[in-house]
């Protein structure tokens, strides 16, 4: 069985109301999703302008969401059922402000979600909201911790057999250094 790739779609649906471009909308995402291989570790996150609410759906959807669901959310859920994909945010505890995603005239929400697919989700630790940082916008940072299978660290004997190639190790004597050093700068003052 092949590892598959990691895929990541990044979102941004039509805000609530818009029911044509919304249908669009879930159209051409579920076209990506068709796209992508069976095998591939699939990651779609964004701003889904939806409320999902926090009655949980097995494996799709957990109890820890916000109480409101709007016909947005109604579309996510139908769309994560279909697809088999995890509504991450919901299915971790965290205080209401670490749940709200976006802010703006009094109000907040959560309409930002990280969806994965069964293959990821045992992998996803956490996802939580990250207000450090200031940027001007109403959102706030969504971040989901992933620790991939130890299968994907494999790459690092690669960057061990190229660092065998060039040598890197033979900079370590101070000769060599000094050498390398010098030929370096020759080489930057002749440069044009």
């Amino acid at each position: 069985m092949q590892r598959g790739y990691l895929t990541l779609l990044a979102v941004y649906a039509p805000k609530e109301g818009k029911t044509k471009q919304t249908e669009e909308f879930y159209e051409t995402l579920q076209d990506q999703i068709d796209k992508t291989s069976k095998n591939d570790y699939i990651v779609v996150s964004g701003d889904y302008n939806a409320r999902v609410g926090n009655i949980p759906i097995d494996g799709i959807l957990g109890k820890n969401g916000e109480i409101t669901t709007n016909s947005n959310g109604y579309k996510l859920k139908d769309f994560a059922s279909v697809n088999e994909l995890k509504i991450t945010t919901t299915f971790f505890r965290h205080k209401e402000i670490h749940k709200m995603t976006w802010s703006a005239r009094g109000y907040r929400s959560s309409i930002n979600y990280i969806l994965t697919n069964k293959k990821l989700s045992p992998f996803a630790n956490d996802t939580t909201v990250f207000r450090g940082y200031d940027v001007t916008t109403d959102h706030y940072l969504l971040i989901s911790k992933i620790r991939l299978p130890q299968k994907w660290y494999t790459f690092t004997k690669r960057s061990l057999w190229q660092e065998e190639i060039f040598g890197v190790h033979l900079l370590e004597d101070p000769s060599i250094k000094l050498l390398y050093q010098r030929r370096l700068e020759q080489n930057l003052i002749h440069s044009p």
